[in-house]
This record gives C-alpha cells, sequence and structure tokens, in this order.
C-alpha cells in the first residue's frame, strides 16, 4: 500500500544554466513511482499553465524537480544501485509537464545539473576546507547511468554568491560551473524520416537533430514567432515521435527532442558555427537545453552529415538567447567526455506544503 505523502518538505531552488528547479534530498523520494509523480506534480503546482498552486514557472525550464542525495540515500531508494566509480553525490531528475498530468523520468537536465554541486554543499553532502578557491563535485545520474563531474569556485568552504561569468540567457553574472559528462552513452544513426535526413543521436539524452530548410523553418525566427505555427509545431512533433520509435525509446512528451540546425559562417567564427533551435515539451524552448547542446557537439566532433561543418572538438552553437561554447572529444570514433560552461544560483531553502 503507498504511503501518503508529507505535510510538508524542506527544498530548496536553484537556478542552473538558463533553467530553474526544485531540489530535493533522495531520501525524500516516496517508495512507489506513482507516489513519486504525485509529489512532483504536487510541487510545481501541474497541470496548470500558470501554476497558481505550486512552485513551478508554467514552462518546461521551470517546471523540473531534481533529487540528490549520498549513495547511501541512492542505495536505499534504489537497492539494486551500483555504483562502480568513486561518487561524491548520486541525482535522479524530474521533468513535470506544465500543463499534463504527467512526469517523465526518462532523461536528465544538463543545465539543473550544473547547480548539483551548490545544493550539495548548502546541504553539507559534500565539504572542502576552508582554504580551498576551486573545488569538484562527481555526480551519478540514475536516470542516464552515467557520471559527470563539476568544476566551480568555492569561498570559505561554501558554493560562492557572487561571480564574474555572464551566460547568455540570464541576467547578471554569476559563478562559473564546468560540467563534464564522462563516457556518455554513444547511440548514433544516421538515417531518414519521411524523407529528411537525420542524425539521431543520444549522448546524455536522445536528440534528433534536422536541417531547418529540409523541415521548412526560418531559423532566424523568434521562438515565439515559430511557436505560433501550428502546422511547424505539428510537423516536428511527428518526426520526434518517429524518431524515438527508431532510437527504440518508450513513448515520452520529454525525449528525443528535435534539435533544428543551419551552419553559420562569419569572420568571428572562421571554423563555422551552427545556428540551432529545439524542442521541449510540444513547443521551441526559449534558449537551448544544455544536454541538447552536448549532443551537437557530439554529432559534429563525429560529422554528422546533417550538421554540414566540419568535424571539430570545439562548436559554438548561436540560440534564441545568445551563444554557447560546447565541446565533445572523440578518441578513436567514440565520444569520451562532452563538456560546456553554465553558471548557477541558489535562490532559496526552506519548508513546502503540499496541496491536499
Amino acid at each position: 500500500m503507498n504511503s501518503p505523502l508529507p505535510h510538508s518538505l524542506k527544498l530548496s531552488i536553484l537556478r542552473g544554466g538558463t533553467s530553474r528547479a526544485l531540489f530535493l534530498r533522495l531520501r525524500d523520494l516516496p517508495h512507489s513511482q506513482p507516489r513519486r509523480d504525485e509529489l512532483c506534480l504536487r510541487l510545481i503546482g501541474s497541470p496548470d499553465p500558470i501554476a497558481s498552486d505550486g512552485l513551478g514557472g508554467g514552462v518546461s525550464s521551470n517546471s523540473k524537480v531534481m533529487f540528490v542525495g549520498t549513495p547511501t540515500e541512492a542505495h536505499e531508494a534504489f537497492p539494486d544501485l551500483v555504483l562502480q566509480q568513486e561518487t561524491d553525490v548520486v541525482s535522479y531528475f524530474a521533468q513535470v509537464s506544465p500543463t499534463e498530468n504527467t512526469v517523465d523520468w526518462g532523461g536528465n537536465c544538463g543545465n539543473i545539473s550544473s547547480a548539483i554541486s551548490a545544493y550539495a554543499l548548502a546541504e553539507g553532502l559534500i565539504t572542502f576546507p576552508h582554504s580551498s578557491t576551486s573545488a569538484s563535485c562527481r555526480v551519478y545520474n540514475i536516470n542516464t547511468h552515467s557520471y559527470l563531474e563539476l568544476h566551480h569556485p568555492v569561498e570559505q568552504g561554501t558554493f560562492p554568491r557572487h561571480g564574474d561569468f555572464q551566460l547568455d540567457g540570464v541576467p547578471g553574472t554569476a559563478p562559473r560551473v564546468d560540467l563534464r559528462f564522462l563516457a556518455p552513452r554513444q547511440e548514433v544513426i544516421h538515417t531518414a524520416i519521411d524523407g529528411l535526413t537525420t542524425t539521431l543521436i543520444n549522448v546524455t539524452n536522445p536528440i534528433a537533430i534536422f536541417r531547418a530548410h529540409d523541415v521548412g523553418m526560418d531559423i532566424d525566427a523568434s521562438p515565439h514567432q515559430l511557436n505560433s505555427d501550428k502546422s511547424l509545431l505539428s510537423t516536428l512533433e511527428n518526426l520526434r515521435r518517429t524518431a524515438g520509435k527508431l532510437m527504440g525509446l518508450e513513448p515520452s512528451a520529454v525525449i528525443p527532442r528535435v534539435a533544428i540546425v543551419e551552419p553559420y559562417s562569419s569572420p568571428s567564427y572562421p571554423e563555422g558555427c551552427l545556428k540551432a533551435r529545439m524542442t521541449s515539451l510540444g513547443v521551441v524552448h526559449h534558449a537551448i537545453p544544455g544536454t541538447g547542446l552536448l549532443a551537437l557537439a557530439a554529432a559534429r566532433a563525429l560529422g554528422s552529415p546533417v550538421i554540414d561543418l566540419p568535424p571539430a572538438e570545439h562548436t559554438t552553437v548561436l540560440h534564441p538567447k545568445g551563444k554557447a561554447k560546447v565541446s565533445a572529444n572523440v578518441q578513436d570514433g567514440v565520444v569520451s567526455w562532452v563538456a560546456l560552461a553554465r553558471s548557477a544560483r541558489l535562490i532559496m531553502s526552506g519548508t513546502v506544503y503540499l496541496s491536499c
């Protein structure tokens, strides 16, 4: 029998990259899947496009929940979990739909992953000497069965409140966090869907990549303009669902995502860069998901025919909020790591009271 949800829980809100999430301890994760879904829906206030009775933001980038804990907490929540490497903390991510009664646990969030270390420090899950000026945190992500490392400054053993890193899509500056996803799962298929050339790639999260002109997208249009084109959104959703079947994925509203790309060259980018737009829960993302950036970097490094640029380890991606630099290291045709820089900030910590 499922135990009822608690009346209240300790919770923190953090920004990671261009997204925001609710952070809780793994020890507070309910044992049954229905209760886990119910908890996340109540916390966010879904389904409700304005999240009036919860802490969500009404859009996918702010309707996220991340559970973080020690390896011991992780083993209590997942008795069959085997950690084969040294692990500082374990993460488990939930993407909540703002408008539907659904929670997706099938992937991770690169943006929100950048805030894990800040939360872990605030919770005392990891510690560093007061004399340290930099720190690293090794995280195992349950959703993707993979490891990532976070590197960032510390001040007197805590995550800094201030920093000088400017991340496009985020006002002001904040501490820089360098993420490196280690030996990510690599599944790459070059094929065609409805006559359109595509690269289906699963590096951190499953992504289907198409050329902008093939799907009839004006890649310079704003997300608002693109999301007003219901025919385009329908086309992208149909391509996404077919891609998911070809990748052997369970039906999901979240993964795979669809990335639309167009190469771009200028004196500022002599080696070329990518203009990119990406879907999230059926609409075009306001910026670009972090795991999407990593997938595009890996696709270019592996020589994807859809990218239309020569293979390179470093790639600049132009998205609706600005630009992002990402890297992918390939050894003997295998991706050994993918990396990007984000910023993070602890917004608040307190008690959340669940709706009845």
